[in-house]
């Protein structure tokens, strides 16, 4: 039986989604057929994920679709998504199972945020999502629930094998590339997963889902995150749970008092617009300090740096670094990976020294280490 036979009506609310993930986690999976691999794809209802299903069935896996619920209500990702999910499986003839994730994502992803604006840090919860949901609440569900050997999902990257062991590779096409964002992924969990979307552009992957007529292949891309309401800045939602702290804003290089602000968790290092302040130079956010609720702004020159520390770092590789080495260092997903030299420290840390001053490094962000050829990220971890 199918998820999305139970769905009659086009307007899609909690109690629909609630039907969805009822009826998919009460069934059972199916034995894996002789001969055939299992596969556990995430999907999101989206184009990429639902393509990815579409070519792993082709490849000869038996594919079974997984999707997490995360939001209690009220999500774009969590109710057109599932059922649009549901919806693929059904025109694939696949298993599709919803898994109730919802308290896990929001004590492990939504409070995180919260609490990261409110230590001046500023989150990249996708990434964080990547580590602990998919590649950790639904890899698991997939392999000791589904019986699957591998999970896959629609991010554009590789896995390659070398002689050394698996890497995890740059997708072939640069523009869409995010395995900035899978660093936190364990050589473990690496060795269980198929990511096929790395060999092609966004315009094939769209183009075989309109030929294959996917339920999903008109879906417009998600740019925004999936648990902040369509239409609401970032501030706006955190002026729902952080409490209004006014403090100075204070020019980074003379000291002179340039006007007050609501809260520090309303800005971000490099952060010129919305200042409200009126200066004879561009200035921009330069540092935080919460505990004095401080906002430190200056010239462009003065968000230069050439050193970081970060924290939590994880390697995607099986020969540990056991001393300084040279390579690529990426500090935001729509930055480029520049040389610089990476110094391994104790607790999971590293120090990173960079041969040409980065601009707007920024604490709560993801530190990206790519190799000297920018052909594989070796690790990462978050900027301190």
């Amino acid at each position: 039986m199918s998820t999305v036979e139970t769905i009659k009506e086009e307007t899609i609310d909690a109690a629909m989604v609630e039907q969805v993930c009822a009826i998919a986690s009460a069934r059972e999976a199916s034995a894996v057929p002789a001969n055939k691999v299992r596969v556990a794809v995430a999907m999101s209802g989206g184009v990429d994920s639902s393509t990815t299903a579409l070519l792993l069935q082709r490849e000869g896996y038996d594919v079974v679709g997984v999707t997490g619920w995360l939001i209690k209500s009220g999500s774009r990702c969590c109710d057109t998504g599932m059922v649009d999910a549901a919806r693929v499986c059904e025109q694939l003839g696949i298993e599709h199972h919803a898994v109730d994730l919802r308290e896990l994502f929001k004590s492990q992803i939504i409070d995180q945020f919260h609490e990261s604006y409110a230590r001046a840090r500023t989150p990249l919860p996708c990434s964080l999502c990547n580590t602990l949901i998919k590649w950790g609440a639904l890899l698991n569900y997939g392999k000791k629930l589904l019986h699957a050997k591998y999970m896959a999902t629609g991010h554009y990257a590789r896995v390659i094998e070398t002689e050394n062991g698996p890497r995890l590779g740059r997708a072939l096409d640069r523009t869409k590339d995010q395995s900035y964002v899978l660093w936190g992924i364990t050589m473990e969990q690496l060795r269980s997963t198929l990511l096929p979307l790395g060999e092609y552009t966004k315009e094939q992957i769209r183009a075989i889902a309109v030929e294959n007529e996917l339920a999903s292949a008109n879906r417009p891309d998600s740019q925004d995150l999936c648990f902040i309401p369509k239409g609401t800045t970032t501030q706006t939602y955190l002026s729902n749970f952080l409490v209004e702290a006014p403090g100075a804003i204070i020019h980074t290089i003379t000291g002179d008092v340039l006007g007050e602000h609501k809260g520090t968790h309303n800005y971000t290092i490099g952060q010129r617009k919305g200042l409200g302040i009126a200066a004879s130079e561009p200035l921009y956010v330069t540092s935080l300090d919460p505990e004095l609720r401080v906002v430190f702004a200056g010239p462009k020159e003065a968000l230069l740096r050439t050193e970081l520390t970060a924290s939590a770092m994880n390697w995607l590789m099986d020969d540990m670094p056991d001393g300084p080495f040279d390579a690529l260092a990426k500090i935001r997903y729509n930055s480029e990976a520049v040389p610089a030299r990476v110094i391994p420290l104790a607790d999971k840390r590293v120090r990173v020294t960079f041969s040409d001053p980065q601009p707007a490094i920024t604490p709560g962000q993801v530190l990206g280490i790519f190799d000297l050829d920018d052909t594989y990220i070796l690790g990462g971890g978050w900027i301190d």
